[in-house]
């Protein structure tokens, strides 16, 4: 993960190498009976649009989900709005991360950090919410 001050949000980096502030989907994790709840920015998550590319077909296919929230149903990744994603899913695309051969090692690396990040934060949460910036 790129070095980041205290004030602001870690970003994983796979590929990208545009600008600084650009498209993207900002991860924190959630508590659905906490709705006060204060994540600092040191346990959120960013990572730009052409990066996330890579882990978008790992939750597209377990759509559609319930919103936690609202019970509305969410048919797909909305980019530009919250997409609160339960623990259960989380799991489970960290077991197909689990059984990925990746040949490329800065990939590797990518879904290492990532791995380690969903695992950290899900542990105590109810899931992991996904903010697109779009």
């Amino acid at each position: 993960m790129a070095n980041q001050a205290k004030d602001s949000i870690p970003v994983l980096i796979y590929r990208y190498q545009g600008p600084k502030r650009n498209i993207g989907f900002t991860l924190s994790p959630f508590l659905i009976e906490d709705d006060q709840q204060d994540i600092s920015l040191q346990e959120m998550l960013f990572i730009y649009n052409e990066d996330f590319d890579y882990i978008r077909p790992l939750l597209d296919k377990h759509f559609p989900l319930t919103n936690p929230y609202t019970m509305e149903t969410m048919n797909g990744l909305d980019p530009c709005w919250d997409n609160p994603i339960g623990k259960e899913i989380w799991v489970a695309v960290l077991e197909e991360l689990d059984q990925q051969q990746v040949e490329d090692p800065e990939l590797a690396v990518f879904w290492q950090q990532f791995k380690t990040w969903i695992s950290t934060h899900v542990q105590n949460a109810d899931g992991i919410e996904v903010t697109g910036n779009l």
